[in-house]
């Protein structure tokens, strides 16, 4: 019997320190997870559209955002909580259900392929679907331990102080995701972020070759650079044949010809707005007032505006004749649209050709923009991103670390059974 008793000891998979390093590495998966996601809102929804298109799902824009919202809250909440030991039962469990969705929705992934990634975290690490799905396999044996043993060893926080913990990471992840989506994003994670020269390199050895999709008569043809048909026929798209579009092949812009114009309407000595409209269907018409007026404020100083539309040359004429445009316009690609800046219109400010901030235009009043005194208007506009990721993060952190303390130290609970005390008193009291 004490032999018996003496193996099972020996063999107890229970240990405390492995359920703090799973919560350690798994919490702070599912935080990064949801915070890469959570940041660029805008990013999320395109991926999990991307994923209804290719299931022929026709799913309203409004559900993917709600959608991308708490996919991004979910993960960082409750990784958050498994992180610190709160809820250790709740935290665990729901991470799990989550997982058993994701682990068979990568499994088909990898095995399919219907997209290129699948985009668990965002634009700031790109996984193979097939890494993807062995993460997973992980990360769900990890929860599977913890399912028994989480419980058994004690958290940062007492319980009565975990609601307040809940409560403070709740409200942190969702400013960021309305930041995100609202205005742009906190941290840029793309191609085209503020510091990027938008002009292509000259010494980038690779060449970058695309394909012209044309349309005629309702017949659609491919064409080379070499051989690109008159003016009868209507440029649709342009496709990528070899080379890459990374951060060296900068920007491609198009005219209504499928040539590359880049060069010659990014200014390189100068202060320029670029308009980015990624589908003309799903933008408010009655910015195009906004852009008309930003683009008087900038051509009185010396600079240029143009708006860039992800459409063919008779969106590029219907966009002209509704919005009374006394700017030039050209045709871009969506993707490349959506990495330049989020939203369904937006404004990118560039001097002497270097990205220096983005916001959308919804983000923008007409009121402020004739009310704010002209030489402080470019300054005021800049929304000034990773000041208000270090305004939000610093005093966050500042509070758990004070809660943390306070809990520690003795002086919450002390607080917590006085206001208890207090309470029973008073029922006591009543008649």
């Amino acid at each position: 019997m004490s032999e018996k008793s003496s193996t099972q000891r020996r063999f107890n998979p229970y240990h405390p320190a492995v359920v703090w390093i799973l919560r350690v590495i798994l919490g702070a998966t599912f935080i990064f997870s949801g915070f890469v996601k959570g940041v660029d809102p805008w990013g999320s929804c395109i991926k999990i559209g991307e994923y209804f298109d290719v299931w022929g799902w026709d799913v309203p824009s409004a559900l993917i955002t709600c959608a991308s919202f708490l996919l991004a809250g979910y993960e960082f909440v409750f990784g958050a909580l498994l992180l610190l030991g709160c809820y250790k039962r709740v935290s665990v469990w729901a991470l799990i259900l989550m997982m058993a969705v994701m682990l068979p929705l990568t499994l088909y992934i990898a095995i399919a392929s219907p997209v290129d990634d699948c985009g668990c975290f965002g634009d700031f690490l790109i996984l193979s679907n097939t890494a993807t799905f062995i993460k997973n396999i992980f990360i769900s044996a990890g929860l599977v331990y913890l399912i028994f043993y989480n419980r058994r060893t004690d958290g940062l926080f007492m319980p009565y102080v975990q609601w307040i913990i809940g409560g403070l990471i709740t409200v942190y992840i969702l400013t960021i995701e309305l930041y995100g989506y609202n205005i742009q994003p906190l941290l840029d994670f793309r191609r085209f972020s503020p510091g990027t020269e938008l002009l292509a390199s000259t010494d980038s050895g690779e060449e970058t070759v695309f394909d012209f999709i044309y349309e005629k008569d309702g017949k659609t043809e491919v064409f080379t650079i070499d051989n690109l048909p008159d003016s009868t026929w209507t440029f649709v798209d342009r496709r990528l044949v070899s080379g890459s579009e990374n951060v060296d092949d900068g920007f491609i812009v198009l005219d209504e010809n499928g040539d590359d114009v880049t060069p010659d309407i990014i200014d390189e000595e100068g202060k320029q707005f670029i308009v980015t409209v990624p589908d003309i269907t799903k933008v408010d018409l009655s910015c195009t007032y906004l852009i008309n007026e930003l683009n008087d404020f900038i051509d009185d100083r010396g600079g240029s505006l143009v708006t860039l539309l992800a459409t063919d040359s008779a969106g590029v004429a219907w966009w002209k004749d509704v919005s009374m445009a006394n700017n030039e316009i050209y045709n871009a690609d969506p993707k490349l649209l959506k990495e330049l800046a989020r939203g369904n219109a937006s404004l990118v400010f560039l001097e002497n050709g270097i990205v220096k901030w983005k916001r959308t235009l919804s983000s923008i009043s007409f009121t402020f923009i004739t009310e704010t005194p002209a030489p402080e208007l470019i300054k005021v506009l800049d929304p000034e991103t990773g000041y208000v990721i270090k305004l939000l993060t610093i005093p966050f952190i500042a509070l758990l670390l004070l809660l943390l303390v306070l809990d520690r130290s003795g002086k919450l609970l002390t607080w917590h059974l006085s206001k208890r005390k207090t309470k029973k008193k008073a029922a006591a009291e009543k008649p």
